[in-house]
């Protein structure tokens, strides 16, 4: 049972805070978001549109988009939003997914996939739609929007998100697999593969089921107008910082270093001739911000890779507030990252993950969680400075003399000024 203070509350100019007691450590907890049950390969987890209390969760080779909350009584649903089939294969499935900004209206959503069948490898990014209630796929035919010719089976990336600051639709792919880009994809801007992609989906140049942004690199040629960056070699998963709009990308390394690159329009992030830091800059390729090296790590079955992760935007009197978490799928090796404004980043070393991750995501409220690959688990970070601030809001009429209660969870902040003229509030 939590200790509980009471306060009185004197002044409509009061303001009681809840003041977190930790000490100053680089051990976060990892608690189970969904005790007791497991998810097939979940590689994706963020905030369903609309209802505050639910989240989208993908499995990989199930391929199923999942809905995922609890009704009244606690009970957890998983509703199934839309099961396809899929390729099966090391890094093949389902892989990502993206809701538009204006779905409340057009139930518009996005998934990128590769499609079963070895004759030929595909990438692809498909619109769909659901049904009245937005809870189910419409069932109707979707529309391929972009499918790409693959030369392997790995190095799909797939990731998709709409951009929060222009509202367009950016899509991640590998440089096609094998060893160092033996086809020269990445430093090929007329390729699609090893690149981030940048389009509109809400109109249609010619020949195109989308429109190019006429801001995109190259929107009037030289290269594939699509292209938003390149020199990617496995951009496997990414995200926007909601705030700023800054683009991280985790791209996993060959042989010797991972990186995290923070994208800007244009930029050449530098596989294959550079594999983070090492190798020869043109002077014209973009370093990484944040890089670890392989030495001396042996880990089976598939050694170290990044998992890139999200900038927490949950509670602002957090000391993580505006920083970003990352993570080593092999070593389950944790960092956060904190970025100066002069655009120096400092990193911390955390405490391990509890099993090898596969995404990160975050809910409405900006809470973190991460996806255990292996193990199906879904945990949130669970440390008093990266819970969602709990903001205590007008008793409204009637609460003069009346004893107020409340829970707040440490961190949190408590405007008392609106209960006046309340007897007392107990915070717990």
């Amino acid at each position: 049972m939590s200790s509980r203070t009471s306060y009185l509350v004197a002044s409509s100019l009061l303001l009681l805070e809840a003041v977190s007691s930790h000490s100053q450590t680089t051990t976060i907890k990892f608690t189970e978001a969904y005790p007791g049950t497991k998810f097939d390969r979940p590689v994706y987890f963020g905030a369903f549109p609309g209802k505050a209390d639910a989240n989208v969760v993908l499995e990989e080779h199930q391929a199923n988009a999942l809905i995922v909350y609890r009704n009244p009584d606690g009970a957890l649903i998983k509703d199934t939003l839309y099961h396809m089939k899929v390729g099966q294969d090391m890094e093949q499935g389902l892989l990502g997914i993206a809701f538009h900004p204006d779905y409340a209206h057009n139930r518009k959503y996005y998934i990128s996939y590769t499609p079963p069948g070895y004759s030929e490898y595909l990438d692809i990014v498909e619109e769909r739609i659901a049904d009245s209630t937005g809870m189910k796929d419409s069932g109707g035919a979707g529309r391929i929007l972009i499918q790409i010719n693959d030369p392997y089976v790995n190095h799909n990336g797939g990731n998709i998100a709409f951009g929060p600051k222009d509202g367009y639709l950016y899509y991640a792919v590998g440089d096609g697999g094998g060893p160092v880009d033996p086809l020269g994809n990445s430093q090929n801007v007329n390729s699609w593969l090893g690149k981030m992609h940048r389009i509109d989906v809400n109109g249609k140049d010619s020949g195109l089921e989308y429109k190019i942004p006429s801001d995109n690199p190259f929107a009037q040629g030289g290269g594939r107008p699509e292209v938003f960056a390149y020199g990617f070699r496995n951009p496997w998963r990414w995200s926007f910082d909601a705030l700023t709009g800054d683009l991280w990308v985790g791209d996993v390394g060959e042989e010797t270093l991972e990186e995290v690159d923070v994208v800007v329009k244009s930029g050449n992030y530098g596989w294959k001739v550079m594999e983070g830091t090492n190798g020869t800059n043109s002077g014209t390729m973009l370093l990484p911000v944040f890089t670890f090296d392989h030495a001396g790590i042996t880990v089976n079955p598939s050694g170290p890779a990044i998992i890139g992760g999200v900038v927490y935007r949950g509670n602002p009197a957090s000391k993580y507030y505006g920083t970003y978490f990352t993570a080593c799928y092999g070593t389950k090796r944790f960092w956060n990252l904190k970025r100066s404004p002069a655009g120096e980043v400092t990193a911390t070393s955390l405490s391990a993950t509890p099993t090898p991750l596969s995404t990160f995501g975050t809910d409405a409220a900006g809470k973190i969680y991460v996806c255990g690959i292996n193990n199906g688990l879904i945990y949130y970070l669970d440390d008093p400075d990266l819970l969602p601030s709990a903001v205590l809001r007008s008793a409204g009429p009637g609460s003069k003399g009346q004893r107020l209660s409340f829970s707040v969870r440490t961190g949190g902040r408590i405007d008392a000024g609106a209960f006046a003229d309340a007897a007392s509030v107990e915070v717990h």
